[in-house]
């Protein structure tokens, strides 16, 4: 009998056991989709893509002991599933609210996940770096502002105009970038958002520009226009759209492939409006288009310039825009080269993204950072701006020639640099399988096993 009752005890004290190891282990990952959860959210927040956060996520988790992981991502959400030793499964979801273009705070988030894959950091010592990222705002204003400026000078010489129309653009970037700043920390609609820049950039330029004629300076309206559309152009959503296609993310790359097209939709009502409204204030100055050596000097430097204000802009580190200047102009070069010689907007822009987007990701795996940082700078100087704005002004004058002519180009643009990513994209998942997710986890079982035969 007393044996019985010994037996009894055993089984459950076993019991107990299991369940509190049950409990535990529950405990466990619990956390470690939480801090999983908040790498996610705190990348889609700063413009990553959506394929970057679900590996990042899945990553974080395999490194962390779970047996199957399986990670949904929008850019509004990230949901993950895992699956634990006693067959049970956990589950989070996270919504994000808050888009912005962060580079600076989006390696850190990086970092802090490759730490902690790495075994640098305990989950604890990691949930406090999250913290710390996530309470502070990584964002340096005057410089944020000032490229925005910088980004909206450059751009309206690159693209044809005087040095003196480098000076309203300058001032309305700035204004737009500020705008752009207050209007986020309020939560506004993005949409709207990017209606009211618009607007609000449309109706300086005509102003400004209309006041230097007053006052005898040649100062041409449409240069000016064109600098601060790039200041909205969403080149970094398009960028991540098709990135997100061809990553297999057909839901996640589709959702961002419209918020652009509805992001430009909002920028040309905003610049259309104020055009429509202000047509009898503007005076169209002609355009003297350089030739020669003239039209690739200005063309090389305000590239490099503008490349450089959209990566202050964007809060690049100082280190990681020294890195991009190589590629920005050799990317750009090849443009120049292939327009001579080519002069197909299609495949200019393909040839020369092609270029850019391989280089990136050599240099992201050189630097252990993002592409998209190396990237972007690299590739916002082939965003048709001119076209939209020409497009658009034709819209509003009654000119559909000028209008098809325009929209057509910029179309084709768009195309070749959509493709040109897109084919980088699938070549390196080829060449570097760690892009998979299957080889993911067989990166983590294989560490798993030398690690349980030491």
């Amino acid at each position: 009998m007393a044996e019985e009752t010994n037996a009894v005890d055993c089984r459950e004290c076993e019991k107990d056991t299991n369940a509190a190891y049950a409990f535990e282990e529950r405990r466990h990952f619990d956390s470690v989709l939480a801090f999983a959860l908040g790498v996610g959210t705190g990348l889609l927040s700063c413009g990553a893509s959506v394929s970057r956060v679900e590996i990042a996520v899945e990553r974080i988790c395999l490194s962390c002991g779970a047996k199957e992981v399986n990670v949904f991502a929008l850019p509004s959400m990230v949901l993950c599933s895992i699956k634990v030793a006693d067959g049970s499964e956990v589950s989070q979801m996270k919504r994000n609210f808050e888009v912005s273009n962060n580079f600076f705070k989006m390696e850190k988030y990086n970092q802090l996940s490759r730490d902690l894959c790495d075994h640098k950091l305990s989950l604890e010592a990691a949930e406090k770096q999250l913290d710390v990222i996530n309470s502070g705002s990584w964002h340096k204003v005057p410089l944020i502002v000032l490229g925005g400026g910088v980004l909206a000078g450059a751009f309206s010489v690159f693209f044809g105009g005087a040095l003196i129309d480098a000076l309203p653009s300058l001032i309305i970037g700035c204004l737009m970038s500020y705008l752009n700043i207050l209007l986020s920390r309020r939560d506004f609609n993005a949409y709207a958002r990017t209606f009211m820049l618009s607007l609000v950039g449309g109706f300086l330029s005509i102003l400004l520009s209309r006041a230097l004629i007053a006052c005898g300076i040649s100062c041409s309206v449409s240069m000016v226009t064109i600098g601060t559309i790039m200041v909205v152009v969403p080149g970094l959503l398009i960028c991540n759209a098709v990135r997100d296609l061809f990553s297999g993310d057909i839901y996640s790359g589709a959702f961002e492939l419209l918020n652009g097209v509805l992001s430009i939709l909002a920028i040309a009502a905003g610049y259309g409006a104020a055009l429509f409204i202000l047509r009898d204030v503007v005076v169209y100055v002609a355009i003297v288009p350089r030739t020669g050596v003239l039209y690739y000097v200005y063309a090389m430097a305000s590239c490099v310039v503008g490349a450089c204000g959209v990566a202050v802009m964007f809060n690049s580190a100082a280190k990681k825009i020294l890195i991009s200047l190589g590629n920005i102009v050799a990317a750009f070069a090849i443009y120049l080269i292939m327009e001579t010689y080519v002069g197909e907007d299609f495949i200019d822009n393909f040839v020369s993204t092609v270029f850019a987007a391989c280089a990136a990701e050599i240099l992201a795996r050189i630097f252990k950072a993002p592409s998209t940082i190396f990237l972007v700078p690299a590739i916002i100087v082939l965003v048709p701006g001119g076209a939209l704005y020409y497009a658009m002004n034709g819209i509003v004058m009654g000119d559909m020639a000028d209008a098809v002519s325009f929209g057509k180009s910029g179309g084709l643009t768009l195309l070749g640099i959509s493709v040109g990513i897109s084919v980088v994209t699938a070549l390196f998942q080829i060449i570097h399988p760690l892009k998979g997710k299957a080889a993911i986890k067989r990166l983590f079982r294989h560490q798993k096993i030398s690690s349980d035969k030491q």
